[in-house]
């Protein structure tokens, strides 16, 4: 199985979508300057829909999505590219994970840019069910 989309419901799709374009280039792929849905891909195919939000409700806080650069010098382009735009984003983080920031979104969740020193790899199907290698589905009970 794999991820399909991510949808933010948002006050303001026009701002998200400048956002998204600008900072994680992003492009608009299905609904150009509509105010109640856009839909929105990277060069890998990951799909973002942005979609007006019924209610002024907001995200619980900690809520946040996350961006990888390959190299730390792209972590530290973008932060300073924010930092000129007015962009509120945190100062750059390095921990044993890697070297991360974290931009404000317009509508006040967090998103993640990393340059990771290890990555998980990917999942077997074999790990999604709990099984492991070799492991027999009829195995008898001991004793």
């Amino acid at each position: 199985m794999k991820l399909n989309h991510l949808d933010l419901q948002v006050q303001d799709v026009s701002r998200s979508v400048a956002f998204f374009e600008r900072y994680f280039g992003l492009c608009v792929r299905s609904n150009p300057g509509s105010s109640a849905l856009v839909i929105m891909t990277d060069e890998a195919g990951f799909v973002l829909v942005l979609q007006r939000a019924n209610s002024d409700q907001r995200y619980p806080e900690g809520f946040h999505l996350g961006f990888l650069l390959e190299q730390v010098a792209d972590v530290h382009a973008l932060h300073a590219r924010a930092q000129a735009d007015g962009v509120p984003v945190s100062e750059p983080i390095v921990n044993g994970r890697g070297t991360m920031i974290y931009l404000t979104a317009p509508e006040g969740y967090y998103v993640e840019v990393s340059c990771q020193k290890h990555r998980f790899a990917a999942a077997r199907s074999d790990q999604s069910t709990g099984d492991s290698p070799g492991a027999t589905s009829d195995a008898s009970p001991a004793g």
